[in-house]
């Protein structure tokens, strides 16, 4: 196949243009080319080496096909075998446009730049000799209108959340993942990192961590609270309705039975918050 021709972004007709404006077009046309892959001119490979497919929030993702990427020691057997130490991977059928308007990094790799050009480009140069060559980004056969690009992000079970995102401008699906669990808070927040996106899904980010995770913010909350609650016991005419009796404070405390535990939401309050940091090289 001939190689990809490079296609910038924005395009020369629109260089005056800001690229808000055109983002704000592109979230109005999304529904006409969401979960279109036959309009698709891109095809992201995402690998999931340490992942059961069957396991992460795909089902009502953009369509995907599952594949496995072949290692050298799977020569000889069957094809129709999945081959031992096989990665699985997922296929995304999507748009350049939607992806350039809001990731730095993919908008360098369709224009041309080199992956590793790119990786480093906010960072000092890292040897790669460590890494295996099938967890760098890179682009594969393709036609010169159609690039497939191999692009092992750090979290690949939260990957087309992003690229919902990117597609319609809207955060509620992400949100939901993370109250539910089905997505984890550093995965997400480094697959922002890696794929450049720009400050308002960062905003998000962060401002829904301070709000469910960050346990400095959840002390001063409950210190406003308490404060309130002083002050209002202390301006009640009735002071029974401040104090317990030592009979009722004997009492063992009984949980409502309708009570259920609350689901995990994205990750334990004891961790430490993960800084928005370059995080192109994925962990292995």
């Amino acid at each position: 196949m001939s190689p990809f021709t490079p296609r910038p972004f924005p395009p020369l007709s629109l260089g005056d243009v800001p690229i808000e404006y055109i983002t704000q077009q592109l979230h109005a046309l999304a529904p006409q080319y969401w979960d279109k892959p036959e309009t698709a001119d891109c095809t992201i490979i995402v690998p999931i080496p340490h992942l059961d497919p069957s396991s992460t929030p795909f089902d009502n993702a953009h369509s995907f096909t599952t594949s496995y990427e072949p290692q050298p020691s799977s020569a000889g057997r069957r094809a129709t075998q999945p081959p031992l130490n096989a990665v699985p991977r997922i296929s995304l059928q999507l748009h350049m446009d939607f992806l350039s308007a809001h990731s730095t990094y993919l908008r360098g790799l369709f224009s041309g730049a080199c992956p590793l050009d790119l990786m480093f480009s906010t960072t000092p140069p890292t040897s790669t000799s460590s890494i295996p060559a099938n967890r760098l980004p890179r682009l594969m056969p393709c036609s010169p209108d159609h690039p497939v690009l191999f692009l092992p992000v750090p979290d690949p079970s939260s990957f087309h959340l992003l690229v919902h995102w990117m597609y319609f401008g809207d955060s509620s699906y992400i949100g939901d993942c993370l109250h539910r669990g089905i997505i984890q808070w550093e995965g997400i927040a480094r697959n922002v990192e890696y794929l450049g996106l720009p400050s308002d899904i960062k905003v998000f980010l962060s401002h829904w961590y301070d709000t469910w995770l960050n346990p400095d913010a959840e002390r001063a909350v409950a210190s406003d609270e308490d404060s309130d609650s002083d002050t209002a016991c202390s301006d009640s005419d009735d002071d029974d309705t401040c104090s317990l009796t030592p009979s009722e404070l004997d009492q063992p405390v009984v949980a409502d039975s309708h009570d259920e535990k609350e689901p995990s939401r994205g990750r334990t309050r004891a961790t430490r918050p993960l800084s928005f940091q370059s995080a192109r090289t994925p962990s292995l």
